[in-house]
């Protein structure tokens, strides 16, 4: 009997998302260097995704006086609530802007200090972020070699360590899925997901806890032009005919919100977690 490697599926489906998305406007590692796509992040984080953030704070129930290392932190999704409730907290983020943006979200809020290591979780070795009580990703677990990055968060944690990734494609990538072959010519090739995560761990012999959140979710922009843009973006449009495509493909998707316009979806998390022995 042969023993499927969950590892190497994992690592092949993200080099393949990669080269993917290398060849598009959201590429690797430019997306998150460039200021307006930060920007948009941070106004869905201060504005739509609350419920996430609080649902995660509780499930991890993290006490004040901990100290933790919060890897792809962002602009302190997780990070500034977490050192607001006195805990001490280390990120690890290469971008830039996203480490201007978590400042200017931790001074608003009044929250303590936070250490920031300049970095990708894949360079950065394990004796220079140190041990921590607890080690947490979210929704930041796009590295290949996740079989050693996985190992390395082990080793960094005292006391427990979670993860909040996908069980379903996010719903931008569902619908890149159904776009992407309409506007390129070839298959979307979407991130690997949390039953792959959850069988790479078991095969590192740590049999870790699960637990699915299932939730709707639209993201808001304050008119049509700037969701489309945002599609177009994102999927690497640029003739009139694939924007025309885009159109038909929302047309009957985008409705009208409070605050602007969305599109509808729901999406499938899950949160894995472990004890250290």
């Amino acid at each position: 009997m042969i023993e499927i490697d969950f590892a190497k599926i994992w690592d092949d489906m993200i080099i393949r998302s990669g080269k993917q998305k290398a060849k598009a406007s959201d590429g690797g590692d430019n997306f998150w260097k460039k200021q307006e796509n930060v920007d948009r992040f941070v106004d869905r984080l201060m504005h739509d995704d609350r419920g996430r953030i609080e649902n995660q704070l509780k499930s991890m129930n993290i006490p004040s006086g901990s100290t933790v290392l919060d890897i792809g932190a962002g602009p302190g999704t997780l990070a500034v609530p977490l050192s607001l409730n006195g805990c001490k907290v280390t990120t690890v983020e290469p971008s830039e802007p996203m480490g201007a943006a978590m400042e200017t979200y931790r001074k608003k809020t009044g929250a303590h200090e936070i250490s920031e290591i300049r970095s990708k979780w894949e360079d950065v070795s394990a004796d220079i972020v140190g041990k921590h009580d607890y080690v947490i990703s979210s929704l930041s677990l796009m590295i290949g070699d996740i079989k050693n990055n996985l190992a390395k968060m082990d080793a960094c944690a005292d006391k427990e360590v979670h993860i909040f990734w996908f069980l379903t494609p996010p719903s931008l990538s569902r619908g890149n899925i159904e776009l992407w072959p309409l506007l390129h010519g070839e298959e979307y090739c979407y991130e690997p997901t949390a039953d792959i995560l959850w069988n790479v761990l078991y095969q590192m012999g740590i049999y870790a806890n699960l637990t699915i959140e299932k939730r709707k979710k639209s993201q808001a922009y304050p008119s049509l032009e700037s969701l489309y843009s945002d599609y177009w973006t994102r999927m690497d449009v640029t003739s009139e005919k694939q924007k025309e495509i885009i159109r038909n493909y929302l047309k009957d998707k985008i409705v009208k919100v409070e605050n602007g316009y969305a599109v509808p979806s729901s999406t499938a998390t899950v949160h894995v977690w472990w004890k250290k022995e």
